[in-house]
């Protein structure tokens, strides 16, 4: 800053009588300076209480040599503003760049200046000396004070700058718009930009509309709210009046905003003049409110349904339990009782299992008890589960479910009685189809026998039309004789068979050496990328991949080569859930004759049948004892094809 008076810098006295305080006396200036500090308690005294005398003395003797060697060498000036350079950049020892005051900067140039005035009585005798030097002393005294005034007040600028600036951003980041209203005149008389973000309107809009501003904007069933918490303003106790209400952007639409009020002026003769205030949009917040009051209406809804309720015990401390309504229809009681008298409704003989539960549960942490219950002449079966919060060592909530589950507890005895009823009436079932097969198979057996017989010895005196009709009766007999088999092996696939690890490559090898004969006729090539052990049943599996493989032998065509393709494939499944499940994926393909993409479903379907048994011989079950054996497994099989460009049946089976 430009220094109006620098002309009072150039002394020619003041020189003088700062070398003779230098050489001589600076320790007793610097003792004097404190003692007039402190006989007119200076305000800055309180940074520097702490320090002893030594200290201070030691302290201001360092700062009064540098101010001397300025004065001797006529360069007051160049002192005070390094003195306020330090000053406004906050490099002062002891003291910070706010904590001197207007007060403090008189007082130090009064001390300072009337210790000068001291010393200018010893230096000189010569009354026109002594005149002189005293103005010189005033001169410099006056430089100082301005110059230091000047830079208070620069610093009071600066500082009302920074807390606008803090006001400013602070009421930016707000979530909020900040807003005063002037309560006799009913006018806003402020808001920040805010506004606009939130309702869209400027604060120019506002100022304009006055008093008329909210009340077309707000929901008329909340303009009273407005007023109602005005009212605790007349009691000017500076209490925070909160409400809630809706208002209309300039879309139309309502948003819900959460206003917090206050006094911000009084006028001793109306009482409350002007209130400030904030608003912040809460519209999501109600929205979240709403969905969860929703969420918690459906989920009782859902546990009325179940017939489950939920819980909450805090076991230590209060030891208090906060209930889903549905718990108390469940246990058929209006309150929640003590764990005594609850227990008394509990089965005699269950008792002591449901204390040994809670027990377990305050050690793991996991309750789980099913238990017999009898209360208002109702028998009923309740499961509970919860998980219990331990906190060193000691359990301190349980959070759980109830479930009346006397119907379900039913249902499962009687499906247990149905199944051993079922399994009851398979095995007659099997022993019956056993007997059948056995009556059925010996008249075709003897039919066959004393047909070949007939026509060994009688042959020659046959007619043609008599050996075809026994040709006929023959093919007729083994085609039964084949159903039978097929029917009985159908029936007799057992899916509780134990499923074993089982090397594949292996039971592909079997059913080669099986169908040797046919492979070897047909000149048939089988080609596999090495199948990998698998989790199966073994027999099972060896029947579907004969049966698979004779298919692609029979229906091969005429003038090419049987080629059949054996490839696997693994593919891993990762649910949301923490469980991987892996499947094993198996590709018999074929350069057969192939069938229309359209019938991939129904070859899988008992007896069904593509071709006219005078082309191709089989009894239709073949594929359904593959798809069969498949779900037993709990996989899947499926075909594609083209007339004409063979067929390929991809099989997965989860490992």
């Amino acid at each position: 800053m430009k220094n109006p008076i620098s002309g009072l810098y150039k002394y020619q006295h003041l020189p003088l009588l700062a070398k003779f305080i230098l050489d001589s006396h600076i320790y007793d200036f610097a003792v004097e300076q404190l003692h007039y500090a402190r006989q007119y308690n200076a305000p800055l005294l309180k940074f520097l209480n702490h320090l002893p005398d030594e200290h201070l003395l030691e302290l201001s003797s360092t700062s009064l040599k540098e101010l001397f060697t300025c004065l001797i060498n006529n360069k007051g000036g160049d002192y005070i503003a390094s003195a306020t350079k330090k000053w406004l950049t906050n490099q002062l020892e002891m003291v910070g760049k706010h904590d001197i005051s207007a007060e403090d900067i008189t007082l130090v140039f009064h001390i300072r200046g009337k210790s000068l005035i001291n010393y200018a009585f010893k230096f000189y005798d010569h009354e026109i000396q002594i005149q002189e030097l005293l103005a010189e002393i005033n001169d410099f005294l006056l430089a100082s004070t301005t110059k230091s005034l000047d830079t208070y007040i620069d610093i009071l600028k600066e500082q009302i700058h920074e807390e606008e600036e803090f006001r400013s951003k602070l009421s930016d980041a707000l979530p909020g718009f900040i807003y005063c209203y002037d309560v006799k005149y009913k006018v806003q008389t402020f808001t920040n930009d805010k506004l606009k973000d939130i309702l869209g309107f400027t604060s120019v809009e506002m100022k304009s509309r006055s008093d008329n501003f909210y009340q077309p904007i707000t929901h008329p069933e909340d303009w009273e709210k407005t007023f109602d918490c005005r009212q605790k303003y007349s009691e000017g106790d500076g209490e925070i009046c909160a409400f809630e209400c809706r208002v209309k952007d300039t879309y139309g639409i309502y948003k819900w905003l959460r206003y917090y009020e206050t006094i911000l002026r009084m006028d001793p003769n109306d009482g409350v003049r002007e209130i400030i205030g904030v608003a912040f949009d809460i519209s999501v917040e109600k929205e979240i409110a709403e969905a969860l009051a929703m969420r918690k209406e459906e989920l009782l809804e859902a546990q009325s349904i179940a017939h489950i309720g939920s819980f909450e015990w805090h076991i230590s401390g209060q030891n208090s339990t906060t209930n889903t309504p549905e718990i108390y229809k469940i246990f058929e009681m209006e309150k929640m009782e003590k764990f005594e008298e609850f227990v008394n409704h509990v089965h005699h003989d269950d008792i002591e299992k449901v204390q040994d539960a809670i027990n377990l549960s305050f050690k793991t942490g996991h309750y789980d008890c099913v238990y017999r219950y009898w209360r208002n002449g109702k028998k009923k079966i309740i499961w509970s589960k919860g998980v219990v919060t331990i906190d060193e060592g000691k359990p301190v909530k349980m959070v759980g479910t109830v479930q009346d589950v006397t119907t379900i507890k039913r249902i499962e005895e009687e499906l247990k009685q149905k199944t051993i009823e079922l399994e009851k009436s398979n095995e007659s079932l099997q022993q019956f189809a056993a007997v059948a097969s056995h009556d059925l198979k010996e008249p075709l057996r003897k039919i066959s026998v004393y047909g070949s017989k007939v026509l060994a010895a009688e042959k020659d005196k046959l007619t043609e039309l008599s050996q075809t009709a026994l040709s006929k009766i023959f093919d007729s007999t083994g085609r039964m004789q084949r159903m039978i088999d097929d029917i009985l092996q159908f029936s007799f696939l057992d899916g509780n068979q134990l499923k074993q690890q089982t090397n594949l490559e292996e039971l592909l090898s079997e059913v080669k050496e099986l169908l040797s004969e046919t492979i070897l006729n047909k000149k048939a090539e089988i080609v596999t990328d090495g199948l990998p052990d698998a989790l199966v049943i073994a027999p099972q599996i060896r029947q579907l991949f004969q049966n698979l493989i004779a298919n692609a032998l029979k229906f091969s065509k005429v003038d090419d080569v049987p080629r059949i393709t054996i490839t696997h494939t693994y593919y891993i499944d990762s649910p949301a859930a923490s469980v991987v499940t892996t499947r094993l994926e198996i590709c018999i393909a074929d350069n057969g004759i192939g069938f229309d993409d359209r019938d991939s479903e129904k070859i899988f379907g008992l007896f069904y049948r593509l071709h006219n048994k005078a082309q191709f011989e089989g009894t239709g079950l073949g594929l359904s004892i593959c798809k069969k054996i498949v779900d037993q497994h709990s996989g899947t099989i499926e075909a594609k094809s083209k007339i004409g460009e063979g067929s390929k049946f991809i099989i997965q089976l989860p490992q």
